[in-house]
């Protein structure tokens, strides 16, 4: 009796001591802000941006107002595979590289034209390589994107998310994309997703020194650009950001924007601007004798924010000739979107889906020939713009300075 007590005791302290086995002191890791995805020939050619901890920790470097030590290093390795570069990382750093707070991944637009299957299924057959990370895609080389500074940041890498979370919260103009979300989107019955674009504007030797940090100014800057569209795995082509609008309103994933538009149809000049704080958008797809078209039903609020019109916006019919002017704005941005994607022949607003859903049996004969069905789809997009507030004065200043209101 007392052997098998020993013997248990001796199996639980085993299965106790076990939980510690493959353990990493935080001092052996090099924790990356940022990485990227170049090509050099056949080869991959990843680069890391990893944060110095003694360069952020206060008293020190650049977060202790010395400005003596980059917050971040910034280097590459070459491999025939993604991960067999990232095992020659090894050669040039003494700690292991730990993805877990990648906030941000680059990818270079000939990567995305050779096509980009072989990074999702690194971050889905991996547990250390995040899918939350966010996804951008830059024209030239993507590693000169991780060797900037960012001014109000003291991480790049953190600087990257939150201009992109700030776009996406504020404009809706190209909103940001996580990994998994673009790995659903091309993978979707649509096969089609979209990718912002970041670009570093302003001379090129600028933002890789600290001595940018020291101006009140920036030369130089990283910004968010245009979208990329995906046909499955592969770059199809951009979008400009007017476009970019219209496929947010489209695929539901405005959450807030300003507007600028006209007092009245035959004005030439954009002289007042409207802040939409609600969106909505919902597809309805309809066979017309064997043909499909999509009426788009859009329904938004929101409130007025600036005008140098001669307007009453005490009088509804004013305010009601304003709310016809903001959905001529967005009907506007809706269809030029529509051209431009059946241009490229992409799905990027989920029209598939919604076929799918409401007609599985014609979706099943016309799936595999999609991309020319939907290059022929007719739209019908029926916006509902409501303003809700005018804001805190009901006239302009240029209808109060003037006697001759209209």
């Amino acid at each position: 009796m007392r052997i098998i007590i020993r013997l248990v005791a001796l199996f639980l302290g085993c299965s106790l001591l076990s939980g510690c086995w493959n353990r990493i002191e935080l001092n052996e890791l090099s924790i990356v802000s940022a990485s990227s995805f170049d090509f050099n020939g056949d080869k991959w050619v990843n680069s890391y941006q990893v944060i110095i901890p003694s360069a952020i920790s206060s008293g020190t470097g650049l977060a202790g107002g010395g400005g003596s030590q980059s917050p971040v290093t910034v280097f590459s390795s070459e491999g025939r595979t993604i991960r067999e570069a990232v095992g020659k990382s090894s050669m040039e750093t003494p700690r292991q590289l730990f993805f877990a707070h990648n906030s941000a991944l680059i990818i270079s637009e000939e990567v995305a034209r050779h096509g980009i299957n072989q990074i999702l299924d690194l971050h889905y057959r991996n547990t250390d390589a995040r899918e939350t990370v966010n996804v951008l895609i830059t024209q030239g080389n993507a590693r000169s994107i991780l060797e900037r500074l960012v001014h109000t940041e003291k991480i790049p890498g953190q600087g990257i998310r939150e201009i992109i979370n700030n776009e996406t919260k504020n404009t809706s103009i190209v909103p940001g994309v996580m990994m998994f979300e673009l790995a659903m989107a091309i993978t979707s019955d649509a096969k089609g997703g979209v990718i912002p674009e970041i670009v570093f504007a302003g001379d090129n030797e600028d933002g890789r020194s600290l001595d940018v940090l020291k101006k009140t100014y920036e030369q130089a800057k990283l910004r968010i650009g245009r979208l990329a569209v995906m046909r499955g795995d592969k770059f199809a082509g951009w979008l400009t950001r007017e476009e970019g609008l219209g496929v947010s309103f489209i695929a539901n994933k405005v959450r807030a924007c300003n507007l600028a538009f006209r007092c009245k149809p035959q004005d030439k000049k954009y002289n007042m601007t409207f802040r939409i704080q609600k969106s909505a958008t919902k597809l309805k797809p309809m066979m017309r004798k064997g043909k499909i078209a999509m009426d788009i039903d859009i329904k938004a609020t929101g409130y007025l924010l600036e005008s140098s019109c001669k307007v009453d916006l005490t009088q509804p019919s004013a305010v009601k000739q304003l709310e016809q002017q903001v959905q001529e704005e967005v009907k506007k941005m809706v269809n030029q979107s529509w051209v431009a994607a059946r241009r490229l022949k992409v799905d990027v607003f989920g029209f598939a889906d919604a076929v799918h859903r409401k007609y599985p049996r014609e979706w099943a004969k016309m799936k595999n020939n999609w991309e020319e069905t939907f290059s022929h789809i007719q739209i019908e997009p029926h916006i509902k713009i409501s303003m809700d507030r005018v804001g805190l004065t009901s006239k302009t200043f240029k209808s109060t300075n003037s006697d001759d209101e209209s």
